[in-house]
C-alpha cells in the first residue's frame, strides 16, 4: 500500500534509525549518528520516492508510477548538492587522523545485506565515526560519511531502477531509465568532486593504519564505494542475459554498464583498496 505523504519523512526518519541501531550493535559500535538535514531529507525522499513507484508497478498501476520515479530525480539531486555543499565546507582533516579503509569496506557489505534482508530499505544510514564524541543528545556524521550516504543512496536508485526494468514499458520505461542514469551521472560528478576538494593521499601515507578511533576522511570511505558499484554492475550483467526480460528494457543497460565501469576504474586508480580486506 502507498504511504501517505504527510506521514511519511518522520516515520521513515523514525524506521532509518530503528533498522541502523542493530547493525552498528553488531559492529560493536554505538548508535549511529544523523546524516546532516541538506542530504538527509533528500537521501529519505528519494528512498520514499522509489518505494511508492515500485508498489505502483507491483499492483498494477504503472501510470502512477510516474510521478514518484520522477521525484526520485528531483531528490537525488537535491542529495548530490546537498554532498557538494558538505564538501565544499569540510575543514582539513586533522593531521595524521585516519580509520583503516577497511572498515567502510566491511560497512558498504553490511550495507547491501541490510538492505537485502529489509525490503523497506535502511536509507543509506550507515553507522560510522561520528562528528563529535561524548556529546549528550543527537550527533551528526562527519562530511565523509554524510557523502559515504549519498554514495549509498545513489546506489538504492540505481538498483532499485534496475529491479524495475523487467516490469516496464513504453513511457514509463523511460521515467525508469532517467532514474537510473541521474543516479550514474550524479554520482560521477561526485566522484570527482570529492577528488578535486579532497586529493588521495600518496599510497605510503595511507599504507599506515592508524588508531580506529581517529576521525574519518575521504581516502578512508572511498574504497567502500567500490563494493557498492560492484554489487550494482552484478545486477546489471544478470538483468541483460536474463532473455525473459523485454529487449528493450535490456538495452537500456549498455550505456549505464559502460559508466559504471568508467566509474568503478576513477574510484579504484584514486582510491585502491587496502590489501586486507
Amino acid at each position: 500500500m502507498v504511504r501517505k505523504k504527510r506521514a511519511t519523512v518522520p516515520l521513515v526518519l523514525a524506521a532509518s534509525i530503528a533498522l541502523a541501531l542493530p547493525a552498528a550493535a553488531s559492529a560493536g559500535g554505538d548508535v549511529p549518528p544523523l546524516n546532516p538535514s541538506v542530504v538527509g531529507i533528500p537521501i529519505m525522499r528519494t528512498q520514499i520516492a522509489l518505494d511508492n513507484a515500485a508498489n505502483a508497478i507491483d499492483e498494477g498501476k504503472g501510470a502512477t508510477a510516474a510521478g514518484p520515479l520522477r521525484a526520485s530525480r528531483r531528490y537525488l539531486i537535491r542529495s548530490y548538492k546537498g554532498a557538494r555543499y558538505l564538501i565544499a565546507n569540510t575543514p582539513p582533516p586533522v593531521e595524521e587522523a585516519r580509520v583503516s579503509s577497511r572498515r567502510f569496506v566491511r560497512l558498504a557489505r553490511r550495507f547491501i545485506r541490510a538492505s537485502r534482508r529489509n525490503s523497506s530499505r535502511s536509507h543509506g544510514w550507515i553507522g560510522a565515526r561520528a562528528s563529535q564524541d561524548d556529546v549528550a543528545g543527537p550527533v551528526f556524521a562527519d562530511a565523509p560519511t554524510a557523502v559515504f550516504n549519498v554514495f549509498t543512496s545513489q546506489y538504492s536508485a540505481a538498483t532499485s531502477a534496475v529491479g524495475m526494468l523487467p516490469d516496464v514499458k513504453g513511457n514509463l520505461l523511460n521515467r525508469v531509465k532517467t532514474t537510473l542514469n541521474t543516479a550514474i551521472i550524479l554520482r560521477n560528478r561526485l566522484v570527482k568532486t570529492v577528488a578535486l576538494a579532497a586529493p588521495p593521499e600518496p599510497e605510503e601515507a595511507r599504507v599506515a593504519q592508524a588508531d580506529p578511533d581517529d576521525a574519518t576522511t575521504f581516502d578512508v570511505v572511498m574504497p567502500g564505494l567500490i563494493v557498492l558499484l560492484d554489487d550494482e554492475i552484478q545486477q546489471m550483467r544478470a538483468t541483460v542475459q536474463d532473455l525473459s526480460v523485454p529487449v528493450a528494457s535490456r538495452d537500456v543497460l549498455a550505456n549505464a554498464l559502460a559508466a559504471d565501469q568508467q566509474i568503478e576504474q576513477r574510484v579504484n586508480s584514486l582510491w585502491p583498496p587496502d590489501v586486507e580486506n
